[in-house]
């Protein structure tokens, strides 16, 4: 995870807005954009101070997989470009490293709260299969993640290929269902 989306994340996780982590860390508004935008990299004091502004800490996890936090960014910059096959093909990934990964690594691919991606949908989907991977293993889930209700009157099926398959209901594990997203389990499985 970049400095940016760490510092993003725990900033909306936090409830706080750019103002007010500038007012509580003691770093400038304008930097704390820059930081947040990817345009600076912060020193590891200035970073420590956004966290501990935010009630949050750096925590390393031993993997090189991407976390949940940093592919909902990019499902966010696939969304922006209206590219939902990349912001599928993200998501996937995220399913895969979860997968691939056992135990408090797993966890910690899904501690940080993700930042909105700009669709309730995808952040209900990501949350989903946060859920769905934790619960496989019997982890713990982060609140975060039971937080994330999605819209269950009003399921709604991501472009998964070319062709539009409709999804079966009966084949929608229940983190997903009950978040209104329909995608297979076999979906979720690599090849």
């Amino acid at each position: 995870m970049t400095a940016g989306v760490l510092a993003r994340s725990a900033r909306a996780a936090s409830g706080l807005t750019q103002s007010q982590l500038a007012i509580r860390s003691g770093i400038a508004g304008s930097s704390l954009s820059l930081i947040e935008h990817g345009k600076r990299e912060p020193t590891v004091a200035t970073l420590e101070a956004l966290l501990r502004a935010t009630r949050h800490t750096i925590v390393t996890v031993p993997t090189v997989r991407s976390d949940a936090a940093r592919i909902a960014a990019e499902i966010g910059d696939a969304i922006n470009r209206s590219d939902e096959v990349s912001a599928f093909r993200r998501f996937l990934q995220l399913a895969d490293n979860l997968a691939s990964e056992r135990g408090a690594t797993r966890v910690g691919l899904a501690l940080s709260e993700p930042s909105p991606t700009g669709s309730e949908r995808w952040d209900a989907a990501i949350a989903a299969i946060c859920e769905y991977r934790l619960k496989a293993d019997a982890l713990p889930v982060p609140d975060w993640v039971t937080r994330q209700i999605g819209h269950p009157d009003g399921p709604w099926a991501p472009r998964t290929s070319d062709y539009d398959i409709p999804a079966d209901p009966t084949r929608v594990p229940v983190e997903f269902l009950r978040r209104g997203i329909l995608i297979e389990a076999e979906t979720l499985e690599s090849v």
